[in-house]
């Protein structure tokens, strides 16, 4: 017996692809950069680093993607140097460099080396998305930072992680009409329950929801769902 073909309705459509795109960025992206890093033999310079990691943030940035506020490559420990890490992070249209100091200052990068999006992909070698959040450390606004581990040829240990921050508020102006047409309460979540953006005035970014109680729910990219609840169901955190 055929298994039933689920409709998916042209508002989800549209956020599956959105975050899709993104994802698949991030890996070929990741794939690239590997490569890349393969061809320098050894410990690789800081310099060097940014020299293979700008040039693709500002074709990142320079699309026609408002949605993401900044991206780059965080080294994991050894590629750089023995217990050493390297931020090459941009934001913006103008390129701004995001806490450059930090390279100098192995306190600084322990900031970035126990964030949930950086030390996820490096322990389990998966992609990962974190948020939504307030981004204190480059943006201080909602975001989704999207991750993807990043391994040099032949070799087993992770040289580090691509990743891009997306901006909630530009989420919302890209989807929150339809989610609209989905309901007085459809909200495209987290994997842990967290709103990004809903149709409810009721929940704002960040609230937590209970899965268990929605009606319809979607699958989107790898760590999200829209889900649609009843109006009167209130945030739970």
């Amino acid at each position: 017996m055929a298994a039933e073909k689920i409709d998916v309705p042209a508002p989800v459509r549209q956020v599956q692809s959105l975050i899709a795109g993104i994802e698949v960025t991030l890996e070929k992206w990741a794939q690239d950069l590997g490569k890349d890093l393969s061809d320098l033999k050894g410990m690789v310079a800081g310099a060097a680093i940014d020299g293979l990691v700008q040039p693709a943030v500002k074709g990142l940035l320079a699309r026609d993607s408002p949605e993401l506020a900044g991206a780059g490559f965080i080294a994991n420990s050894g590629l750089v140097g023995p217990d050493r890490s390297y931020i090459a992070w941009w934001q913006g249209p103008q390129l701004e460099r995001v806490d450059a100091l930090a390279n100098f200052s192995p306190s600084s990068m322990e900031r970035y080396l126990k964030a949930e999006w950086f030390r996820i992909p490096v322990e389990s070698g998966i992609p990962h998305a974190t948020g939504p959040y307030i981004d204190f450390l480059c943006t201080d606004d909602y975001v989704v930072t999207f991750t993807h581990p990043v391994r040099r040829e032949g070799s087993a240990e992770l040289a580090g992680i691509v990743g891009t921050d997306v901006a909630v508020r530009t989420l919302e102006q890209n989807l929150i009409r339809g989610l609209r047409q989905l309901g007085p309460a459809a909200s495209l979540v987290s994997a842990e329950g967290r709103v990004v953006v809903s149709s409810s005035l009721s929940l704002e970014p960040g609230d937590l929801i209970s899965l268990d109680d929605a009606g319809l729910s979607y699958p989107v990219g790898r760590r999200f769902a829209i889900v649609s609840a009843t109006e009167d169901d209130a945030p739970r955190g």
